[in-house]
């Protein structure tokens, strides 16, 4: 028998969603999105500088800040300047990011600043076992 089991992480208004491990994996896989998470994880950026950083396009960082976000790696935040402008900047949503792989199946597990996530993917049993 195959089950799937992941915890809810709450979403911007409140809500629950919930994301199976094996999905975190692969936003986590995705071209850029490691080098991303690097940059934004000591310090606030906006994408632009990201992209000029990790030398993506714009585009492409847009869309793994936007996918690491609904995963609840990321979050936004707005910063004003003196002049009243204002942009978004994207953080880490965790200190520490974990991965473990045991008979019961797959899970990463996110902590810390914000964090507190846990998800979990089990894998069918084979025939035998």
């Amino acid at each position: 028998m195959s089950a799937t089991h992941t915890t809810a992480t709450e979403d911007a208004e409140g809500g629950t969603d919930t994301l199976p491990s094996r999905e975190i994996l692969t936003r986590l896989n995705a071209a850029y999105a490691q080098d991303i998470l690097e940059m934004i994880s000591t310090e606030a950026k906006p994408a632009r500088e990201i992209a000029v950083e990790c030398g993506a396009s714009r585009a492409t960082v847009y869309r793994r800040l936007n996918s690491l976000k609904e995963a609840g790696l990321v979050e936004t935040e707005m910063q004003y300047d003196g002049n009243g402008n204002h942009r978004t900047v994207f953080e880490t949503n965790f200190e520490s990011l974990a991965l473990e792989m045991t008979v019961d199946g797959l899970t990463v597990t996110f902590s810390g600043a914000g964090g507190g996530h846990s998800s979990t993917g089990s894998r069918p049993s084979a025939a035998g076992d």
